[in-house]
């Protein structure tokens, strides 16, 4: 069963938007380090970033999607929100793919830093929208 923090409005958006802006620095800074060339510590911050996407952002949707999980128990509730689920579902999938993509890149022997700020930047992007239309659709006051 979900959480009650997972049902409240204004719990659950607190909860995105104090992820939302940690990731949001960390871009910030990938940002400043990309411009200076500072590759060793541009390298460090995106190794920072992903272990914060994945223990902020991911380790919450996966507390959404499990078993009996606000996902689960939405559907459940209403079927018609099938296909909502689902789209809030491949966001997740999405995000957790550039997180594997920037860990390949990172693993190369060189490295595309530009690459690896746009995936950075991406999965900003997709966690602000997928967290909004979160809130619309499944969360009310």
């Amino acid at each position: 069963m979900a959480g009650p923090a997972l049902k409240q409005l204004h719990a659950h958006r607190a909860i995105h938007d104090a992820s939302l802006g940690g990731a949001e620095d960390h871009v910030a800074d990938m940002k400043i380090m990309l411009n200076k060339m500072e590759h060793k510590e541009l390298a460090e911050e995106m190794q920072s970033f992903i272990e914060y996407v994945e223990q902020r952002i991911l380790t919450h949707a996966d507390s959404e999607e499990e078993e009996s999980g606000l996902y689960e128990e939405t559907v459940r509730n209403n079927p018609d929100m099938h296909d909502k689920i689902q789209h809030l579902t491949r966001d997740h999938d999405l995000m957790r793919i550039m997180i594997d993509k920037m860990k390949e890149e990172l693993a190369k022997d060189e490295v595309d830093f530009q690459k690896l700020v746009d995936y950075s930047v991406s999965i900003v992007i997709v966690d602000e929208i997928h967290s909004r239309d979160e809130e619309a659709f499944l969360l009310s006051e």
